[in-house]
Parts: structure tokens; C-alpha cells; sequence
């Protein structure tokens, strides 16, 4: 089987408060009920069940509610292998409302492609839902040690109403993660063709499979028709064993009577049957 492709997966911020004042957590934005650790991670799972059936790998640094430090995301998603990483986040800005649009950061000039890709994407998916696009722009701050293409997207701002809105609806969920899944085919070429190499390979093992188990079913069927065969022979055997010693029983009970029987004499011409003399005139 061809090795998987291995994409890693960031779902922003995380953790909650609790009583111990040294366990830390990050909410990431919040406006109403809207709290951005909750949509990240829920853009995280769809985004991963996408990519699944592309028979793709993929590494999330987190799946529950929990704090992880910037290093302590880079070290999994250094270790996990991946090829392609994302950071998922959503936006606000202060003061201004009126500010929306996606957005899509890369670390450095390496990984410009990279995030151009996922900005495509995601425009077109988003277009139907009115948010425009505000392209791509340089963040070097983020990731810093990151070695393999890596961008952080914010498709959308909690600060505003409309988009904030959207983010509510898990039509509009989907949507991004549909963007960002065809940015990611974009991006890779090697992802649909591993998917090729790996579908090839399961179809010629489904297909010897079927083949063993056709096998194994005539073998089956021959046993059985042997075994059918075998059962037939026997009971026809015993049915000629019993004929036979039926056969013997009769001649032998017919040879029985007719020696059990005295024959008459028969007088012939020119003969007659001797005068019995008493035994007495005999002894004497």
C-alpha cells in the first residue's frame, strides 16, 4: 500500500477556565456566542472528514477543548511528517464593524503558493455567501520555525454582523472547508495521485479477494457434491447388500423345505412297490 499523504491540521486557541489559576486557556475571539476556539475546531473536523476521502492522512494538533502552546503545535506537526499545514482562526477587529473579507497568512516567501492556493479556494466558496476577498499577505511572526508550506486562514470576521452571522449557519461551515480542501488539491498534485495510487491498490486487493472467496466457494460446492455423491453410493451399496442377503435368506428357506418334505414314490411300469413287512418278521 502507497504511503499515505499527511496533512496537518491547526485548530486555533483552546481550553477553558477552571478553578486552578495555573492551568491556562485561550478562547480566541469572542462576540456573543460566538467563540472562535469552538468554530476552529468544528472547521477542523470537516475540513479532516474531506480530506479522509481523499485517502489523506491528516494530524490535528488538537480534537478537544484544550491549551497548547504555539511550540508545543509545531512540535506535532513536525513529528506527524505532514506535507501541508493549516492553521484554522477566524477574525475581528475592533472598533470598525464594518470591516470583513477572508484572509490568508503565510510565514514566509516559501509558503506564498501555498497560502494563494488556499485564498482561491476559499473565494470561490465563499463568493455565493457575499464575503469578498482580501487575498493573501506576509505574517512572518507565525510559525517561524515552520520547514513545509504553511498558512493561517481567517475566512471570515466575528466583529462583523453579516459574516458573523454566517458563521452560525453549518452551511457556510462547510463551505470554508470545501475551500480549503480544493486549495489544498491545488496546492499538491501529489494528494489526488496518492489517492489514485491507494484506490488502484484496494481494488486489486477487493478484487483477489473475491477471487479467493469465489475460489473457496466452488471448492466448497465440489466437497459437498463429492460428499453428496459419496452418501448416494453408500446407500445404494446397502441397498444392494440388503437385496442380496434378502435373496440368500429366501433360496436358503426353499432349500430348507424341500428337504423337510418326503417325496412320494412313484410307481413305474414294470415295477412294484415292495410289500412293507412288519420289523418283527424282519428280525426273525
Amino acid at each position: 500500500m502507497p504511503a499515505p499523504y499527511v496533512v496537518a491540521l491547526d485548530p486555533g486557541h483552546g481550553g477553558s477556565p477552571s478553578s486552578d489559576p495555573t492551568v491556562l486557556w485561550d478562547p480566541g475571539v469572542v462576540a456573543g456566542r460566538l467563540v472562535e476556539k469552538d468554530i476552529t475546531l468544528d472547521l477542523g473536523f470537516r475540513l479532516k472528514a474531506l480530506l479522509e476521502k481523499e485517502r489523506v492522512k491528516v494530524v490535528m494538533t488538537r480534537t478537544t477543548d484544550r491549551y497548547l502552546e504555539i511550540s508545543e503545535r509545531w512540535n506535532l506537526v513536525h513529528a506527524s511528517k505532514a506535507r501541508l499545514f493549516v492553521s484554522l482562526h477566524v477574525n475581528a477587529f475592533d472598533g470598525d464593524p464594518s470591516i470583513n473579507g477572508l484572509t490568508v497568512f503565510y510565514p514566509r516567501a516559501e509558503s506564498q503558493a501555498f497560502a494563494q492556493h488556499l485564498e482561491a479556494g476559499l473565494a470561490a466558496a465563499l463568493q455565493p455567501f457575499g464575503v469578498p476577498d482580501d487575498g493573501v499577505a506576509p505574517k512572518p511572526e507565525l510559525w517561524v520555525h515552520s520547514d513545509i508550506p504553511t498558512a493561517t486562514v481567517e475566512p471570515a470576521y466575528v466583529s462583523n454582523a453579516h459574516e458573523a452571522g454566517l458563521l452560525t449557519r453549518a452551511d457556510f461551515r462547510e463551505a470554508i472547508a470545501s475551500g480549503l480542501y480544493q486549495g489544498l488539491l491545488r496546492a499538491d498534485p501529489q494528494i489526488d495521485a496518492t489517492y489514485r495510487q491507494i484506490v488502484r491498490v484496494e481494488q486489486a486487493h477487493a478484487a483477489r479477494l473475491q477471487a479467493e472467496r469465489a475460489a473457496a466457494a466452488a471448492a466448497a460446492a465440489r466437497v459437498r457434491r463429492w460428499e453428496l455423491g459419496g452418501l448416494v453410493a453408500a446407500v445404494l451399496l446397502m441397498l444392494v447388500i440388503a437385496l442380496r442377503a434378502r435373496r440368500r435368506s429366501v433360496h436358503a428357506r426353499r432349500r430348507s423345505g424341500r428337504r423337510g418334505r418326503r417325496r412320494p414314490y412313484a410307481a413305474r411300469e414294470g415295477h412294484v412297490r415292495p410289500t412293507v413287512r412288519d420289523l418283527s418278521e424282519v428280525k426273525k
